[in-house]
C-alpha cells in the first residue's frame, strides 16, 4: 500500500488561487470526513472539481468544501445525508455527516 494523498491539485478547480493550493490539499487529505472523501473522490472522477474549502464551519473542527458542478443523491450512506436546498442565495444541495462535527459537501 503507498502513501499517496488520495487528492491532488488535479481535484481543484482551475481558478483556485496558487497560494492555497498545499494547505487545501491537506485539508482534504488529513480533516475532511473519510465518509465525504469517498463521496468527493467519486465525484473528482468523475469531472467535477473544487472551488472553495473552509473549516470551522458549520461547527468548530468542521470542513465544508465547494464543488464546482451539482451533484445528485446517489452516494447517500450510513454516515453521509443528501440534502437539497436548491436557493439561489445558498447551494442547490449538500452532503453533511450524522455525526459531529458536521462536515458538508456543497455544490
Amino acid at each position: 500500500m503507498t502513501d499517496q494523498p488520495l487528492f491532488t491539485e488535479a481535484c481543484l478547480d482551475a481558478s483556485f488561487a496558487r497560494a492555497t493550493r498545499r494547505e487545501t490539499l491537506d485539508i482534504l487529505n488529513t480533516r475532511l470526513h473519510p465518509a465525504l472523501q469517498k463521496i468527493l473522490a467519486a465525484e473528482i472522477a468523475s469531472g467535477n472539481r473544487v472551488v472553495d474549502v473552509g473549516i470551522d464551519w458549520p461547527d468548530a473542527g468542521s470542513v465544508h468544501v465547494t464543488l464546482h458542478n451539482h451533484f445528485d443523491n446517489r452516494h447517500t450512506n450510513a454516515e453521509a445525508v443528501f440534502s437539497l436546498c436548491d436557493d439561489p442565495h445558498y447551494w442547490h444541495a449538500d452532503y453533511s455527516t450524522t455525526s459531529k462535527p458536521t462536515h458538508l459537501l456543497i455544490c
